[in-house]
């Protein structure tokens, strides 16, 4: 039994240095690398100001709109992947004994 086996030839690509550029269609773009660092640093701005003005968009509901905090209302074991419903009483209690509660209080 002789099977004849194909193989398959991979050719390098050839690489983009030196003078030689591939038509990709879009603009050649150059930047210098202080430009590079304004623009991380804007990126670093606005990234910033998400992680700031969402958390205080919810304090400012909560003080200001008469908004209520959310109670956790049970837990997941993830050993057996059940949820265990809490009671009022443990409700309460969880909530007195967090820490958002101790630092800015029950509202």
């Amino acid at each position: 039994m002789n099977q004849k086996q194909n193989h398959i030839h991979i050719q390098k690509r050839p690489s983009n240095q030196g003078s030689e550029k591939r038509n990709t269609g879009k603009k050649d773009i150059n930047i210098t690398s202080l430009q590079l660092k304004r623009i991380k640093g804007y990126q670093r701005i606005v990234a910033g100001l998400i992680f700031i003005g969402l958390p205080c968009i919810e304090l400012y509901r909560r003080f200001y709109m008469n908004g209520e905090r959310k109670m956790q209302q049970g837990e997941f074991n993830p050993r057996d992947g059940t949820i265990r419903k809490y009671t009022e009483e443990e409700k309460i209690k969880n909530f007195n004994n967090s820490w958002l509660t101790k630092i800015f209080g029950e509202k």
